[in-house]
């Protein structure tokens, strides 16, 4: 039987709708308020369109199919797939202010939500899966994180400060080392940033990154996708599309940030730049929006996945998932970065350098190659530069 939900953002109610006995969206009932929906308005009055954006929401609010783990987590919480698991945690998480329940419960957003009250540690680095004396419970931002990466969150008893840990995917487990590789690197160039650090499981000796929540109680997170789809395309490319709708929001200076992670990403060879893992801060009251979020998440780079490096020339470009194929033809949007300074980029390979030398997993070969790499990523970025505007060259 289907059962009725109420959408709401903090404690404003946004839209009705329903989810079938598989947590598929079944029905989209009213509507209480369209500013507040989690979706762009680009489709507003087509109630087929939105209905779609509504299931894709739902669809992806959870834990990704993708997760390693999430077989196993669905095993111990007795669940039949993410979006039962993230609806049994109302939909609730550290990123925005938005969450569900059903329309037959009486829930408030004071005692409810994330930032304000604690919550249960579920994930269990040790193994694939969660903690046994944790299988009872439902309600905990573990269930609700996006990526592909094993990550739980937990809340420093000392400073009340809440952290998300990320494990990795492959046996070199790079991903965590290299967090703190883009940190160090954006650090060197005064580049707004969310700070990255790295600790060892105690039991395993597995290594995680951890950083502080990005956001608090009156702010939020919307992602590019919801950015860009808060208007049509016409005839714009999805960079311009993306920069004109943040400065007509009041953003000011949203191409010259975005601009830096895009060179960012060449240099790391970022692979997994996407719609999700870059956007917009807004306030959670007014919906103002404030600022582009600071960069995060670039652990997928540096060839993580790739033990065995051959040629390098191979590698000196590196797939991109956004605006365009690789991280080379995505410089061709950039303006002339007044930021970036030769003496500070010929510190990269120290850094590089110096963080990946405390992976034992990766060969001495590999981590010679990756440094060698990231060194013709900067000569071939710099001269790009000076030959696309040489009236500005480098000094």
């Amino acid at each position: 039987m289907d059962k009725e939900y109420i959408l709401k953002h903090k404690e404003h109610p946004v839209l009705l709708f329903k989810l079938n006995d598989d947590f598929e969206l079944s029905e989209m009932g009213e509507v209480f308020d369209s500013k507040r929906l989690p979706f762009g308005l680009k489709y507003e009055g087509n109630k087929n369109a939105q209905y779609k954006q509504l299931s894709d929401w739902i669809e992806n609010r959870g834990l990704p199919k993708s997760r390693s783990d999430l077989v196993y987590i669905n095993k111990d919480t007795n669940t039949r797939n993410s979006v039962e698991l993230c609806f049994g945690s109302y939909a609730l998480n550290l990123t925005d202010q938005y969450w569900a329940h059903g329309t037959n419960e009486d829930l408030c957003w004071e005692k409810s939500n994330f930032f304000d009250n604690p919550f249960g540690n579920i994930i269990d680095f040790d193994t694939n899966g969660t903690y046994k004396e944790s299988r009872h419970i439902r309600v905990a931002p573990d269930l609700t994180v996006d990526g592909s990466l094993r990550k739980k969150w937990i809340i420093d008893k000392k400073t009340n400060i809440r952290f998300l840990l990320k494990g990795s995917r492959y046996d070199e487990m790079q991903e965590p080392f290299n967090e703190v590789i883009a940190d160090k690197i954006m650090e060197l160039f005064g580049i707004e940033h969310v700070e990255y650090g790295l600790i060892k499981n105690k039991s395993n000796n597995m290594p995680l990154s951890y950083c502080e929540c990005m956001v608090d109680r009156d702010t939020e997170y919307m992602t590019a996708q919801y950015v860009k789809d808060s208007e049509l395309r016409e005839n714009r490319n999805e960079y311009g599309r993306l920069i004109d709708i943040c400065e007509k929001n009041g953003i000011n200076g949203a191409r010259q940030e975005i601009d830096k992670m895009i060179v960012l990403d060449y240099i790391m060879g970022n692979t997994d730049r996407h719609t999700g893992n870059f956007g917009i801060i807004r306030n959670a009251g007014s919906l103002k929006w404030l600022n582009v979020a600071k960069i995060f998440d670039n652990g997928n780079s540096l060839c993580h996945e790739t033990k065995d490096i051959g040629d390098m020339e191979n590698y000196v470009d590196s797939y991109s998932r956004w605006f365009n194929n690789t991280n080379f033809e995505n410089l061709k949007y950039i303006e002339f970065p007044e930021w970036y300074s030769q003496s500070s980029a010929n510190k990269i390979i120290d850094i590089v350098d110096a963080c990946l030398a405390d992976n034992e997993r990766i060969s001495n070969e590999k981590k010679k190659k990756l440094v060698k790499i990231v060194g013709l990523r900067i000569k071939v970025l710099e001269q790009f530069l000076n030959d696309r505007l040489p009236s500005r060259r480098l000094p």
